[in-house]
């Protein structure tokens, strides 16, 4: 069976939020998913202090106010993050978003002050058994997601998939998902700067004569330490523990969903390398393609990545990140029942 997903080009969309609504309305039908005064999470990435690619706050504020207009209770969230920044905490964390522009509607972030309010929830998949998912996100009820669809430095891309899995999980759930991954420093590639050590939250990083070490006993591999570098010389075995990272994170998604009403939204816009959780962003590593809408997350991230290599000529997320196979997460999350990979493509004029 085909899922619908609804495509507005970028050149079409010229600014013209009627469009949005129309979609909404007439084509994903959001007055039979939700309910007058539902409240409704709207799960955004607030990107990281500096950062530039993220979503802006022009589009949460848009979509927020015509929650509120059709008579939702709608708020942003996002959880806390396991690697040291602005978001590691909720206090951080709200001033991050404020400084980056989001500051016209009511923001939670889902997890508590530091991680530690979560709803355990027990369901076994072919991976996992237990999902811990930050309690205000599990409370709503429904939620919206916008996703800056761009490169990811773990999972190859970063859609939907990734803001359901990883993003809606509290501090333990995301420590379960890193749990298989284990940097290493390959000693003839480190220069001993230690930016690794600056940046890692848990102090796993030291000096061991003159070069950087990783304790695997304190690591909780949220892999920051493998993008900072300069020297390319903190790997994993890509092979087998991204893959197995991505099986994970769209376990979580399916868990973060299930029977909850949803709406998912890619912003295949600014395609920056990898995610928005550094304090900068390198340059796009392709153009613009535009915003996509479907109640299938699977459908969706997959008809995004799909228009992204078609338009570009290649699959740059795959030149970005030459070790990681991207489409696990999209296969895994088809074969737990999360959606399907076949999809209608629908352009809106």
């Amino acid at each position: 069976m085909f899922s619908k997903v609804y495509f507005l080009d970028i050149q079409t969309f010229s600014g013209n939020f009627k469009l949005f609504e129309n979609i909404l309305i007439k084509e994903i039908r959001i007055q039979e998913k939700f309910k007058e005064k539902d409240i409704i999470g709207v799960k955004i990435h607030f990107g990281e202090k500096g950062n530039r690619a993220y979503i802006k706050p022009v589009y949460a504020n848009w979509f927020c106010d015509f929650l509120k207009r059709r008579g939702y209770k709608p708020f942003l969230t996002d959880t806390n993050t396991l690697y040291k920044g602005m978001r590691s905490n909720s206090v951080d964390h709200l001033y991050n978003a404020f400084f980056n522009g989001f500051s016209y509607f009511p923001i939670i972030i889902a997890d508590g002050l530091r991680g530690e309010s979560y709803v355990k929830v027990e369901r076994e998949l072919e991976i996992l058994k237990e999902f811990y998912i930050g309690a205000d996100i599990f409370y709503s009820d429904g939620l919206l997601f916008l996703t800056h669809f761009k490169g990811h430095e773990l999972t190859g891309f970063g859609g939907t998939i990734k803001n359901m899995g990883m993003g809606c999980a509290a501090k333990r759930g995301k420590l379960v998902m890193h749990s298989n991954l284990t940097p290493h420093v390959d000693r003839n590639r480190c220069k001993g700067c230690f930016k690794c050590l600056k940046w890692c939250n848990v102090n796993a990083i030291e000096n061991v004569d003159g070069l950087a070490n990783i304790d695997k006993k304190k690591c909780v591999g949220c892999g920051l330490c493998l993008e900072v570098c300069d020297y390319k010389a903190i790997n994993i075995d890509w092979e087998i523990e991204s893959s197995l990272m991505q099986r994970k994170m769209a376990e979580y998604a399916k868990i973060t969903v299930e029977k909850k009403p949803s709406i998912f939204i890619n912003f295949v816009i600014d395609i920056s390398p990898v995610c928005d959780c550094y304090p900068y962003n390198k340059s796009p590593i392709a153009k613009d393609v535009g915003i996509l809408f479907s109640s299938d997350p699977v459908a969706l991230d997959r008809a995004s990545y799909d228009l992204v290599c078609e338009r570009t000529g290649y699959d740059p997320f795959k030149k970005t990140h030459p070790s990681i196979d991207s489409l696990i997460q999209l296969e895994h999350a088809e074969k737990i029942g999360l959606g399907t990979n076949e999809y209608e493509l629908v352009q809106i004029t």
